[in-house]
């Protein structure tokens, strides 16, 4: 494999452990380890919008007296969600290419094999809903409650799902979510169950608990303790965003709604 392909191909796996959702410093320890793997010597860069790589390559033919070459590659990073799954392949064939079982065409056709592994929509809306249901009795909600935070968690994540799937912008998705996750426990919990104020409180905020971006907080937080600084500030900012939208959503709803809060 040439050095330039070599390069991208670092940078390739930066960039899929950045859109499966890993923090920065897997990211940049993992990709220069196995550079050094294959006696490269890697500098990874991480960035919101791309991923830079810069590496010293031994001279060709193996003469120690010629100056290394240097190549570098950069990727341009596409926003994805979490995907434990696709991060912990990666990982573990990054640590099979460290411990010299992959040879680097091995490594790469393995790479390019790995499929999303894309969670199933209907499995999701029904976890999401027994999830929402089991934080109704934790906060002391009622059966009916909790089936109305059942429901109402499930139409919630539903809509998620789909506006996902016409890949529409995050801050549209949260700010429509939140205004339906509201509607529909509130409509839910007066016409169906006709809950007691506190417990339709219950039912609507744990129907929007799903919209908590609590994955790319932690990500921002670990960042910044870490030492990096710019993707830890990003990630917080993005946190900061979604949580607006969502509250955008929710003021929205209860605009329309006879009841002036929780």
């Amino acid at each position: 494999m040439k050095n330039s392909e070599f390069a991208e191909l670092i940078a390739y796996i930066a960039k899929r452990m950045y859109m499966c959702g890993a923090e920065t410093r897997l990211i940049v320890q993992t990709s220069e380890r196995v550079a050094k793997a294959y006696g490269h010597q890697a500098s990874v860069v991480v960035t919101p919008g791309f991923i830079g790589v810069s590496l010293k390559c031994p001279a060709s033919g193996g003469n120690d007296s010629e100056p290394a070459e240097e190549c570098s590659s950069f990727a341009k990073i596409e926003h994805g969600g979490l995907n434990m799954h696709n991060l912990v392949t990666y990982t573990r064939l990054c640590r099979e290419a460290e411990h010299g079982l992959l040879t680097q065409d091995e490594l790469k056709q393995k790479l390019g094999e790995i499929r999303s592994f894309p969670y199933n929509p209907f499995l999701m809306i029904v976890l999401i809903g027994v999830a929402t249901a089991s934080f109704s009795v934790i906060n002391g909600g009622d059966i009916p409650a909790s089936l109305t935070g059942l429901f109402a968690g499930s139409i919630t994540m539903a809509a998620k799902i789909l506006m996902q799937r016409y890949h529409l912008f995050d801050m549209f998705i949260f700010t429509t979510c939140g205004f339906v996750g509201t509607i529909s426990s509130y409509w839910i919990g007066t016409e169906i169950f006709d809950l007691s104020r506190y417990n339709l409180a219950v039912a609507m905020v744990v129907s929007l608990l799903l919209l908590v971006p609590g994955f790319p907080f932690i990500n921002g937080v670990l960042d910044l303790f870490k030492g990096y600084i710019a993707m830890g500030t990003v990630r917080l900012i993005h946190t900061l965003i979604l949580i607006s939208s969502v509250s955008l959503g929710i003021i929205l709803a209860f605009s329309i709604l006879p009841i002036n809060g929780w």
